[in-house]
Protein backbone atom coordinates (compact mmCIF):
# COMPACT_ATOMS: atom_id res chain seq x y z
CA UNK A 1 0.00 0.00 0.00
CA UNK A 2 1.47 3.32 -0.99
CA UNK A 3 0.39 6.95 -0.79
CA UNK A 4 2.83 9.05 -2.77
CA UNK A 5 2.77 12.71 -3.81
CA UNK A 6 5.66 14.53 -5.35
CA UNK A 7 6.44 18.05 -4.20
CA UNK A 8 4.87 19.82 -7.18
CA UNK A 9 4.25 23.55 -7.33
CA UNK A 10 3.71 25.13 -3.95
CA UNK A 11 2.84 21.80 -2.28
CA UNK A 12 5.88 20.75 -0.29
CA UNK A 13 6.08 17.11 0.86
CA UNK A 14 5.73 16.50 4.58
CA UNK A 15 8.86 15.95 6.61
CA UNK A 16 9.22 13.23 9.19
CA UNK A 17 9.32 15.93 11.89
CA UNK A 18 5.92 17.21 10.74
CA UNK A 19 4.40 13.74 10.77
CA UNK A 20 5.66 13.25 14.32
CA UNK A 21 3.59 16.27 15.42
CA UNK A 22 0.21 14.80 14.37
CA UNK A 23 -1.57 11.55 15.05
CA UNK A 24 -0.95 8.70 14.73
CA UNK A 25 2.84 9.18 14.94
CA UNK A 26 2.54 11.77 17.72
CA UNK A 27 1.45 8.85 19.94
CA UNK A 28 4.38 6.67 18.88
CA UNK A 29 7.40 6.04 21.07
CA UNK A 30 10.71 7.03 19.50
CA UNK A 31 13.17 4.14 19.58
CA UNK A 32 15.80 6.21 17.83
CA UNK A 33 15.53 9.69 16.33
CA UNK A 34 17.42 9.90 13.06
CA UNK A 35 17.30 12.74 10.57
CA UNK A 36 13.82 14.22 11.00
CA UNK A 37 14.17 17.03 8.45
CA UNK A 38 14.05 14.74 5.42
CA UNK A 39 10.92 14.71 3.28
CA UNK A 40 8.74 11.59 3.32
CA UNK A 41 7.92 10.61 -0.26
CA UNK A 42 5.44 7.85 0.62
CA UNK A 43 4.31 5.21 3.09
CA UNK A 44 4.50 1.45 2.57
CA UNK A 45 2.68 -1.21 4.56
CA UNK A 46 5.39 -3.90 4.55
CA UNK A 47 4.54 -7.49 5.43
CA UNK A 48 7.27 -9.47 3.68
CA UNK A 49 10.96 -9.04 3.05
CA UNK A 50 10.31 -9.32 -0.70
CA UNK A 51 8.18 -6.17 -0.53
CA UNK A 52 10.67 -4.50 1.80
CA UNK A 53 13.45 -5.00 -0.76
CA UNK A 54 11.35 -3.08 -3.30
CA UNK A 55 10.75 -0.18 -0.90
CA UNK A 56 11.07 3.17 -2.78
CA UNK A 57 13.68 5.58 -1.35
CA UNK A 58 12.54 8.19 1.18
CA UNK A 59 9.49 6.09 2.10
CA UNK A 60 8.21 5.37 5.60
CA UNK A 61 7.93 1.62 6.18
CA UNK A 62 5.16 0.37 8.48
CA UNK A 63 6.12 -3.20 9.37
CA UNK A 64 3.71 -6.00 10.23
CA UNK A 65 3.47 -9.75 9.74
CA UNK A 66 6.70 -11.49 8.78
CA UNK A 67 8.75 -8.27 8.73
CA UNK A 68 7.70 -7.45 12.29
CA UNK A 69 8.18 -10.86 13.86
CA UNK A 70 10.90 -9.52 16.14
CA UNK A 71 14.39 -10.78 16.93
CA UNK A 72 16.56 -11.40 13.89
CA UNK A 73 13.72 -10.50 11.46
CA UNK A 74 13.43 -6.92 12.80
CA UNK A 75 17.20 -6.55 12.66
CA UNK A 76 17.17 -7.71 9.05
CA UNK A 77 14.26 -5.38 8.25
CA UNK A 78 16.15 -2.40 9.67
CA UNK A 79 19.21 -3.33 7.62
CA UNK A 80 17.18 -3.55 4.39
CA UNK A 81 15.30 -0.29 5.16
CA UNK A 82 18.62 1.47 5.67
CA UNK A 83 19.95 0.08 2.37
CA UNK A 84 16.78 1.32 0.62
CA UNK A 85 17.33 4.82 2.13
CA UNK A 86 14.02 4.72 4.01
CA UNK A 87 12.85 7.83 5.85
CA UNK A 88 12.03 5.68 8.87
CA UNK A 89 10.54 2.45 10.16
CA UNK A 90 7.38 1.99 12.25
CA UNK A 91 7.19 -1.27 14.23
CA UNK A 92 4.74 -2.72 16.78
CA UNK A 93 5.64 -2.97 20.46
CA UNK A 94 5.75 -6.75 20.34
CA UNK A 95 8.64 -6.72 17.86
CA UNK A 96 10.92 -4.42 19.84
CA UNK A 97 14.07 -5.35 21.75
CA UNK A 98 17.03 -3.51 23.21
CA UNK A 99 19.28 -4.73 20.43
CA UNK A 100 16.93 -3.22 17.83
CA UNK A 101 17.37 0.22 19.39
CA UNK A 102 21.14 -0.17 19.32
CA UNK A 103 21.09 -1.26 15.68
CA UNK A 104 18.83 1.67 14.68
CA UNK A 105 21.25 4.04 16.39
CA UNK A 106 24.24 2.55 14.59
CA UNK A 107 22.47 2.73 11.23
CA UNK A 108 21.20 6.25 11.93
CA UNK A 109 17.66 5.36 10.89
CA UNK A 110 14.53 6.61 12.65
CA UNK A 111 12.77 3.84 14.56
CA UNK A 112 9.21 4.45 15.80
CA UNK A 113 7.29 2.09 18.11
CA UNK A 114 3.51 2.19 17.71
CA UNK A 115 0.74 0.53 19.68
CA UNK A 116 -1.84 1.27 16.95
CA UNK A 117 -3.00 -1.17 14.28
CA UNK A 118 -0.38 -1.15 11.49
CA UNK A 119 -2.99 -1.14 8.69
CA UNK A 120 -4.85 1.83 10.19
CA UNK A 121 -1.57 3.64 10.80
CA UNK A 122 -0.44 3.12 7.19
CA UNK A 123 -3.78 4.27 5.76
CA UNK A 124 -3.78 7.42 7.91
CA UNK A 125 -0.17 8.24 6.99
CA UNK A 126 -0.87 7.68 3.29
CA UNK A 127 -3.72 10.18 3.46
CA UNK A 128 -1.55 12.74 5.24
CA UNK A 129 1.31 12.39 2.76
CA UNK A 130 -1.10 12.66 -0.18
CA UNK A 131 -2.59 15.88 1.24
CA UNK A 132 0.21 17.73 3.07
CA UNK A 133 -1.82 20.92 3.38
CA UNK A 134 -4.52 19.06 5.34
CA UNK A 135 -1.91 17.45 7.59
CA UNK A 136 -0.35 20.82 8.30
CA UNK A 137 -3.77 22.30 9.05
CA UNK A 138 -4.35 19.45 11.50
CA UNK A 139 -1.00 20.18 13.09
CA UNK A 140 -1.92 23.87 13.43
CA UNK A 141 -5.23 22.97 15.09
CA UNK A 142 -3.48 20.64 17.51
CA UNK A 143 -0.88 23.29 18.33
CA UNK A 144 -3.59 25.91 18.84
CA UNK A 145 -5.31 23.61 21.33
CA UNK A 146 -2.07 23.06 23.23
CA UNK A 147 -1.35 26.79 23.31
CA UNK A 148 -4.85 27.54 24.60
CA UNK A 149 -4.34 25.13 27.49
CA UNK A 150 -1.24 27.00 28.72
CA UNK A 151 -1.63 29.85 31.21
CA UNK A 152 1.96 31.11 31.47
CA UNK A 153 4.37 32.69 29.01
CA UNK A 154 6.99 30.05 29.67
CA UNK A 155 4.44 27.28 29.14
CA UNK A 156 3.54 28.72 25.72
CA UNK A 157 7.21 28.92 24.75
CA UNK A 158 7.58 25.31 25.87
CA UNK A 159 4.80 24.28 23.46
CA UNK A 160 6.48 26.10 20.58
CA UNK A 161 9.85 24.52 21.26
CA UNK A 162 8.29 21.05 21.44
CA UNK A 163 6.33 21.65 18.22
CA UNK A 164 9.49 22.80 16.43
CA UNK A 165 12.21 20.30 17.40
CA UNK A 166 15.64 21.53 16.39
CA UNK A 167 14.41 25.11 15.98
CA UNK A 168 15.05 27.25 19.09
CA UNK A 169 12.27 29.74 19.86
CA UNK A 170 12.41 32.60 22.35
CA UNK A 171 10.46 35.66 23.47
CA UNK A 172 12.78 38.66 23.50
CA UNK A 173 12.75 42.33 24.39
CA UNK A 174 15.66 43.75 22.43
CA UNK A 175 18.73 41.76 23.51
CA UNK A 176 17.00 40.40 26.62
CA UNK A 177 15.56 36.86 26.48
CA UNK A 178 12.31 36.87 28.45
CA UNK A 179 11.47 33.20 27.94
CA UNK A 180 12.42 30.28 25.74
CA UNK A 181 15.82 29.26 24.36
CA UNK A 182 18.55 31.89 24.32
CA UNK A 183 20.07 30.34 21.18
CA UNK A 184 17.19 31.82 19.18
CA UNK A 185 18.20 35.35 20.15
CA UNK A 186 21.86 34.75 19.31
CA UNK A 187 21.19 33.84 15.69
CA UNK A 188 22.32 36.02 12.83
CA UNK A 189 19.92 37.96 10.58
CA UNK A 190 20.14 35.34 7.79
CA UNK A 191 18.72 32.57 9.95
CA UNK A 192 16.54 34.52 12.39
CA UNK A 193 12.77 34.77 11.94
CA UNK A 194 11.04 37.55 13.93
CA UNK A 195 7.35 38.01 14.71
CA UNK A 196 6.31 41.07 16.78
CA UNK A 197 3.87 40.59 19.66
CA UNK A 198 1.71 43.71 19.74
CA UNK A 199 -0.34 44.77 22.76
CA UNK A 200 -3.86 46.18 22.54
CA UNK A 201 -2.43 49.70 22.60
CA UNK A 202 -0.56 49.02 19.38
CA UNK A 203 2.89 49.04 21.00
CA UNK A 204 5.21 46.13 20.33
CA UNK A 205 5.42 44.39 23.70
CA UNK A 206 8.06 41.83 22.69
CA UNK A 207 9.17 39.69 19.76
CA UNK A 208 8.98 35.97 19.08
CA UNK A 209 12.16 34.83 17.35
CA UNK A 210 13.17 31.49 15.89
CA UNK A 211 16.40 30.24 14.31
CA UNK A 212 16.03 28.39 11.00
CA UNK A 213 19.34 27.11 9.70
CA UNK A 214 20.02 25.29 6.45
CA UNK A 215 19.16 21.64 6.81
CA UNK A 216 16.99 22.22 9.89
CA UNK A 217 13.58 20.58 9.97
CA UNK A 218 10.62 22.75 9.18
CA UNK A 219 9.75 25.38 6.65
CA UNK A 220 9.93 29.13 7.33
CA UNK A 221 6.25 29.48 6.43
CA UNK A 222 5.23 26.80 8.94
CA UNK A 223 7.45 28.24 11.67
CA UNK A 224 6.10 31.74 11.10
CA UNK A 225 2.53 30.43 11.17
CA UNK A 226 3.11 28.76 14.53
CA UNK A 227 4.68 31.92 15.94
CA UNK A 228 1.74 34.00 14.73
CA UNK A 229 -0.58 31.44 16.31
CA UNK A 230 1.13 31.94 19.68
CA UNK A 231 0.83 35.73 19.81
CA UNK A 232 -2.69 35.96 21.23
CA UNK A 233 -2.17 33.20 23.84
CA UNK A 234 0.98 35.04 24.95
CA UNK A 235 -0.93 38.28 25.49
CA UNK A 236 -3.75 36.38 27.20
CA UNK A 237 -1.29 34.66 29.56
CA UNK A 238 0.29 38.00 30.42
CA UNK A 239 -3.14 39.61 30.98
CA UNK A 240 -4.27 36.65 33.10
CA UNK A 241 -1.31 37.11 35.40
CA UNK A 242 -2.38 40.71 35.96
CA UNK A 243 -5.86 39.65 37.10
CA UNK A 244 -4.54 38.43 40.45
CA UNK A 245 -3.62 41.83 41.92
CA UNK A 246 -2.47 40.69 45.35
CA UNK A 247 -0.09 38.05 44.01
CA UNK A 248 1.03 40.31 41.20
CA UNK A 249 1.77 43.27 43.47
CA UNK A 250 3.81 41.07 45.79
CA UNK A 251 5.72 39.63 42.84
CA UNK A 252 6.39 43.07 41.35
CA UNK A 253 7.51 44.48 44.66
CA UNK A 254 9.86 41.57 45.26
CA UNK A 255 11.31 41.82 41.74
CA UNK A 256 11.92 45.55 41.98
CA UNK A 257 13.34 45.30 45.49
CA UNK A 258 15.75 42.58 44.45
CA UNK A 259 17.02 44.53 41.47
CA UNK A 260 17.36 47.64 43.62
CA UNK A 261 19.49 45.77 46.15
CA UNK A 262 21.72 44.32 43.43
CA UNK A 263 22.10 47.59 41.57
CA UNK A 264 22.36 49.86 44.61
CA UNK A 265 24.17 48.39 47.62
CA UNK A 266 24.13 51.84 49.25
CA UNK A 267 20.90 52.91 51.02
CA UNK A 268 18.41 54.81 48.95
CA UNK A 269 18.20 57.46 47.61
CA UNK A 270 21.85 57.20 46.57
CA UNK A 271 22.35 54.73 43.72
CA UNK A 272 25.76 53.62 42.50
CA UNK A 273 26.74 54.42 38.94
CA UNK A 274 28.50 51.07 38.66
CA UNK A 275 26.94 48.95 35.94
CA UNK A 276 26.85 45.70 37.89
CA UNK A 277 25.82 42.49 36.11
CA UNK A 278 22.09 41.93 36.36
CA UNK A 279 20.23 38.74 35.45
CA UNK A 280 17.41 40.46 33.57
CA UNK A 281 15.63 37.23 32.70
CA UNK A 282 15.47 36.19 36.35
CA UNK A 283 14.56 39.59 37.78
CA UNK A 284 12.21 41.01 35.15
CA UNK A 285 9.96 38.03 34.60
CA UNK A 286 8.24 37.84 31.26
CA UNK A 287 4.85 37.42 32.96
CA UNK A 288 5.21 40.97 34.31
CA UNK A 289 5.61 42.45 30.88
CA UNK A 290 8.32 44.84 32.11
CA UNK A 291 10.54 46.55 29.53
CA UNK A 292 13.95 47.81 30.65
CA UNK A 293 16.01 47.78 27.47
CA UNK A 294 16.71 51.30 26.23
CA UNK A 295 16.37 54.66 27.94
CA UNK A 296 14.30 54.56 31.14
CA UNK A 297 12.71 57.59 32.84
CA UNK A 298 10.93 56.78 36.10
CA UNK A 299 7.89 58.30 37.80
CA UNK A 300 7.33 58.09 41.56
CA UNK A 301 3.88 58.48 43.13
CA UNK A 302 4.17 59.54 46.77
CA UNK A 303 1.17 59.50 49.15
CA UNK A 304 0.83 62.74 51.13
CA UNK A 305 -0.77 60.75 53.94
CA UNK A 306 1.53 58.24 55.60
CA UNK A 307 -1.45 56.00 56.44
CA UNK A 308 -2.12 54.90 52.86
CA UNK A 309 -4.95 52.40 52.50
CA UNK A 310 -4.94 49.27 50.40
CA UNK A 311 -7.73 50.80 48.34
CA UNK A 312 -5.35 53.53 47.17
CA UNK A 313 -2.99 50.95 45.72
CA UNK A 314 -5.86 49.18 44.01
CA UNK A 315 -7.04 52.45 42.46
CA UNK A 316 -3.51 53.31 41.30
CA UNK A 317 -3.15 49.93 39.63
CA UNK A 318 -6.62 50.05 38.07
CA UNK A 319 -5.94 53.48 36.62
CA UNK A 320 -2.57 52.39 35.28
CA UNK A 321 -4.09 49.32 33.65
CA UNK A 322 -6.84 51.39 32.07
CA UNK A 323 -4.90 54.43 30.84
CA UNK A 324 -1.19 53.52 30.92
CA UNK A 325 -1.23 49.80 30.18
CA UNK A 326 2.17 49.96 28.46
CA UNK A 327 3.83 51.27 31.65
CA UNK A 328 4.81 48.92 34.50
CA UNK A 329 3.68 49.77 38.03
CA UNK A 330 5.08 48.41 41.29
CA UNK A 331 4.75 49.28 44.97
CA UNK A 332 8.13 50.14 46.46
CA UNK A 333 8.94 51.55 49.90
CA UNK A 334 6.62 54.51 50.52
CA UNK A 335 5.11 54.90 47.06
CA UNK A 336 4.60 53.46 43.60
CA UNK A 337 7.19 53.44 40.85
CA UNK A 338 6.64 53.31 37.11
CA UNK A 339 8.79 54.12 34.12
CA UNK A 340 8.72 54.89 30.43
CA UNK A 341 11.12 52.91 28.23
CA UNK A 342 12.08 54.31 24.82
CA UNK A 343 14.99 53.56 22.45
CA UNK A 344 16.43 57.00 23.28
CA UNK A 345 15.45 59.63 25.81
CA UNK A 346 12.20 61.35 24.79
CA UNK A 347 11.13 63.93 27.38
CA UNK A 348 8.20 64.92 25.17
CA UNK A 349 6.73 61.42 25.54
CA UNK A 350 6.85 61.83 29.32
CA UNK A 351 5.29 65.30 29.16
CA UNK A 352 2.51 63.93 26.99
CA UNK A 353 1.67 61.25 29.57
CA UNK A 354 2.00 63.50 32.64
CA UNK A 355 -1.50 65.11 32.52
CA UNK A 356 -3.08 61.66 32.93
CA UNK A 357 -0.71 60.83 35.80
CA UNK A 358 -1.29 64.19 37.49
CA UNK A 359 -5.05 63.76 37.28
CA UNK A 360 -4.79 60.39 39.01
CA UNK A 361 -2.38 61.74 41.62
CA UNK A 362 -4.66 64.68 42.40
CA UNK A 363 -7.66 62.45 43.00
CA UNK A 364 -5.76 59.98 45.18
CA UNK A 365 -3.73 62.50 47.21
CA UNK A 366 -0.34 61.79 45.68
CA UNK A 367 2.59 63.93 44.60
CA UNK A 368 4.56 63.08 41.46
CA UNK A 369 8.31 63.00 40.87
CA UNK A 370 10.01 62.45 37.53
CA UNK A 371 13.58 61.13 37.35
CA UNK A 372 16.18 61.60 34.65
CA UNK A 373 16.69 59.13 31.80
CA UNK A 374 19.18 56.31 32.34
CA UNK A 375 19.90 53.17 30.28
CA UNK A 376 19.15 49.57 31.17
CA UNK A 377 17.85 47.84 34.32
CA UNK A 378 20.28 49.66 36.62
CA UNK A 379 19.11 52.89 35.02
CA UNK A 380 15.54 52.13 36.07
CA UNK A 381 16.63 51.97 39.71
CA UNK A 382 18.67 55.15 39.51
CA UNK A 383 15.88 57.07 37.79
CA UNK A 384 13.42 55.75 40.39
CA UNK A 385 15.63 57.06 43.21
CA UNK A 386 15.72 60.48 41.54
CA UNK A 387 11.97 60.44 40.96
CA UNK A 388 11.39 59.61 44.61
CA UNK A 389 13.38 62.65 45.74
CA UNK A 390 11.53 64.82 43.23
CA UNK A 391 8.19 63.53 44.57
CA UNK A 392 9.23 64.54 48.11
CA UNK A 393 10.16 67.97 46.78
CA UNK A 394 6.69 68.25 45.19
CA UNK A 395 4.94 67.04 48.34
CA UNK A 396 4.80 70.51 49.93
CA UNK A 397 2.77 71.82 46.98
CA UNK A 398 -0.10 69.40 47.66
CA UNK A 399 -1.92 66.62 45.76
CA UNK A 400 -1.16 66.34 42.06
CA UNK A 401 2.01 68.46 42.26
CA UNK A 402 4.85 67.49 39.92
CA UNK A 403 8.59 67.99 40.16
CA UNK A 404 11.27 66.94 37.69
CA UNK A 405 14.58 65.92 39.20
CA UNK A 406 16.41 68.14 36.72
CA UNK A 407 14.58 71.14 38.19
CA UNK A 408 15.00 70.17 41.84
CA UNK A 409 18.79 69.91 41.88
CA UNK A 410 20.44 70.30 45.29
CA UNK A 411 17.10 71.28 46.82
CA UNK A 412 16.38 67.56 46.81
CA UNK A 413 18.30 67.50 50.09
CA UNK A 414 15.44 69.43 51.70
CA UNK A 415 12.96 66.87 50.42
CA UNK A 416 14.76 64.15 52.37
CA UNK A 417 14.64 65.95 55.70
CA UNK A 418 12.58 64.33 58.48
CA UNK A 419 10.13 67.24 58.40
CA UNK A 420 7.73 65.82 60.96
CA UNK A 421 10.45 65.44 63.60
CA UNK A 422 11.78 68.92 62.87
CA UNK A 423 8.24 70.31 63.14
CA UNK A 424 7.93 68.62 66.54
CA UNK A 425 11.05 70.52 67.59
CA UNK A 426 9.30 73.76 66.53
CA UNK A 427 6.36 72.88 68.79
CA UNK A 428 8.79 72.77 71.71
CA UNK A 429 11.04 75.77 70.99
CA UNK A 430 8.40 78.08 69.41
CA UNK A 431 5.13 77.21 71.18
CA UNK A 432 3.63 80.70 70.83
CA UNK A 433 4.26 80.74 67.09
CA UNK A 434 2.79 77.30 66.40
CA UNK A 435 -0.30 78.20 68.46
CA UNK A 436 -0.92 81.55 66.69
CA UNK A 437 -3.96 81.83 64.40
CA UNK A 438 -1.91 83.49 61.66
CA UNK A 439 1.00 81.07 62.03
CA UNK A 440 0.79 79.84 58.42
CA UNK A 441 1.14 83.31 56.88
CA UNK A 442 3.94 84.25 59.30
CA UNK A 443 6.01 81.12 58.67
CA UNK A 444 5.54 81.31 54.89
CA UNK A 445 6.61 84.92 54.88
CA UNK A 446 9.73 84.28 56.93
CA UNK A 447 10.54 81.29 54.71
CA UNK A 448 10.23 83.46 51.59
CA UNK A 449 12.48 86.11 53.12
CA UNK A 450 15.10 83.48 53.95
CA UNK A 451 14.78 81.95 50.48
CA UNK A 452 15.37 85.43 49.03
CA UNK A 453 18.53 85.92 51.08
CA UNK A 454 16.88 88.49 53.36
CA UNK A 455 15.38 90.66 50.59
CA UNK A 456 11.92 91.88 51.59
CA UNK A 457 11.14 93.09 48.06
CA UNK A 458 11.90 89.68 46.47
CA UNK A 459 9.88 87.93 49.16
CA UNK A 460 6.94 90.27 48.51
CA UNK A 461 7.04 89.47 44.79
CA UNK A 462 7.20 85.74 45.48
CA UNK A 463 4.21 85.94 47.85
CA UNK A 464 2.25 88.39 45.71
CA UNK A 465 1.81 90.93 48.54
CA UNK A 466 3.04 94.45 49.31
CA UNK A 467 6.48 94.94 50.81
CA UNK A 468 4.93 96.58 53.88
CA UNK A 469 2.87 93.44 54.46
CA UNK A 470 6.04 91.37 54.47
CA UNK A 471 7.65 93.86 56.86
CA UNK A 472 4.76 93.72 59.34
CA UNK A 473 4.60 89.93 59.27
CA UNK A 474 8.34 89.60 59.86
CA UNK A 475 8.02 92.00 62.81
CA UNK A 476 5.22 89.92 64.35
CA UNK A 477 7.14 86.67 63.72
CA UNK A 478 10.14 88.20 65.49
CA UNK A 479 7.94 88.86 68.53
CA UNK A 480 6.97 85.15 68.52
CA UNK A 481 10.57 83.93 68.38
CA UNK A 482 11.38 83.86 64.65
CA UNK A 483 14.37 86.14 64.01
CA UNK A 484 15.49 85.68 60.37
CA UNK A 485 18.12 88.42 60.69
CA UNK A 486 20.01 86.56 63.45
CA UNK A 487 22.98 84.88 61.69
CA UNK A 488 23.40 82.29 64.45
CA UNK A 489 19.80 81.09 64.07
CA UNK A 490 19.28 81.62 60.35
CA UNK A 491 20.08 78.07 59.16
CA UNK A 492 18.06 76.40 61.92
CA UNK A 493 15.10 78.77 61.38
CA UNK A 494 15.21 78.13 57.65
CA UNK A 495 14.94 74.38 58.24
CA UNK A 496 12.22 74.83 60.87
CA UNK A 497 10.11 77.01 58.56
CA UNK A 498 10.51 74.51 55.74
CA UNK A 499 9.37 71.67 58.03
CA UNK A 500 6.38 73.62 59.37
CA UNK A 501 5.17 74.55 55.87
CA UNK A 502 5.49 70.93 54.80
CA UNK A 503 3.51 69.76 57.85
CA UNK A 504 0.70 72.30 57.46
CA UNK A 505 0.34 71.48 53.78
Amino acid sequence: MSGRLAGTGSVRPLTLAELLQVEPLSRAEIGHHGSSDRAVAGVDLTETFVRLRRLPPHSLAVLHGEAAAGGWSLAAALQVAWERNAAGVVVPHTAMSASSRVLAERLGITLLISADDPVTTALTLAGQISAPASARALRMARCAQRLAEETTVRGILGVLNSELPGIPVALVDGPTVLAGQSAAAAAGPDTRLEVPVTAASGRVWAELVATIEDGTSGDAVIVESLLLLARQPLLAAWAQSRLAPADLMAEERAAFDRLRRLAAPAPLPVVSDRAEPVDAEQLWRSELGWKVTGSNRAVWLLPLDADTTTETGTLVRATWTRHLSDWPIARDDDGWVSWLTTPTDRPTAMRKALPEIVEVAGRLGLSVGVGRAHPGPVGVVRSASEARLAAYAAKSAGPGAVQWFEQVGVLAALAWLPTERIAQVADLVLPELTAAKDRDALVRTVLSVLDAGGSLSQAARALGVHRNTVLSRVARARELGLRPDDPEQRLALHVLCHALVARWN
